[in-house]
């Protein structure tokens, strides 16, 4: 009983913080979460730090470019028509909502996925049983296409994006799952690469230098404690990622290793929001900062 309401304590608590930061003009929604994150208040008047520019980029830019590529759909849609058909994973369909889906013409096993957010995933690895597990999934659906990240976080690109479903084929990882490579690159040029290993088991992740040396720095989660060989694409991958940074101060690529072929996964202009992500030791947060040339408000 105690550890119930204890629970429910906490629900209302959390529900009732969501409001409050809700109501708050952009600016302080940003300052208040950001300090709830790091235990700092933000120099958004002149920002030194990798989070400190994500945040202030969230407030200040509002870059025509970026909304496109932050829709999973038409940003595949761009990177076919720049690269090729063979470098994007095939859109098998799309669906305006979770009403359209239909289950008995999906090809299985197969990913549902938003345009418009992040871990908004549901893997079907075979059809649904009956309609009422239909309908579980259509629920779950709904409550992914109600997301709204500008409302959540105050990341302008996703407010002018039509939230849609895609379907995607199942790709099978190896070992430690399917290896995420997330290429952060500023101006044209990749300064790190993020590996992420195992993330439905025990998440795992290292920084990589261009020669593949690791950085001897955790972000957010712990290095893995085994060797993390470099992709056979790896140079074909630099060359991708490079291309699609260029013009922008910075834009984290991801890409997978499929079969002997480089993927394109996303492109991401908000990593974490500013908020999640956490560099120990801390001077790599401003490490990664200086690398972002940006123009600051006046």
């Amino acid at each position: 009983m105690k550890k119930t309401l204890k629970k429910l304590l906490k629900s209302i608590l959390k529900s009732a913080w969501r409001v409050f930061v809700d109501l708050l003009p952009d600016k302080w929604h940003v300052i208040v979460e950001y300090m709830r994150a790091h235990g700092s208040f933000p120099n958004l008047k002149h920002p030194r730090t990798f989070n400190e520019k994500i945040v202030y980029r969230m407030l200040y830019d509002r870059d025509s470019r970026m909304p496109p590529l932050v829709d999973k759909i038409i940003a595949k849609e761009e990177m076919a028509a720049r690269f090729g058909n063979d470098f994007i994973i095939p859109t098998l369909a799309t669906f305006e909502s979770q009403i359209d889906v239909n289950f008995n013409a999906l090809p299985y096993p197969c990913v549902v996925k938003t345009n418009h957010a992040s871990s908004t995933n549901v893997f079907l690895l075979k059809q649904p049983a009956n309609a009422k597990e239909e309908e579980k999934i259509r629920h779950q659906l709904r409550g992914f296409l109600r997301w709204d990240f500008h409302a959540l976080w105050e990341e302008w690109a996703y407010s002018k994006v039509r939230r849609r479903l895609l379907v995607e084929p199942f790709i099978e990882g190896g070992e430690h799952g399917l290896v995420d490579y997330k290429f952060h690159t500023f101006n044209g040029r990749v300064f790190a690469i993020q590996v992420d290993v195992d993330r439905y088991t025990d998440h795992r992740r290292s920084l990589r230098d261009l020669n593949w040396n690791e950085m001897p720095v955790d972000f957010t989660y712990r290095r893995p404690s085994y060797a993390l060989p470099r992709p056979d694409n790896f140079n074909n991958m630099l060359r991708y990622a490079e291309q699609i940074g260029e013009g922008f101060s910075y834009v984290r690529v991801d890409l997978y290793e499929i079969a002997g072929c480089v993927k394109f996964g996303e492109v991401t202009f908000y990593p974490g929001a500013g908020l999640v992500d956490y560099f120990n030791p801390p001077e790599f947060d401003e490490l990664f900062g200086a690398q972002w040339s940006m123009s600051e408000k006046k």
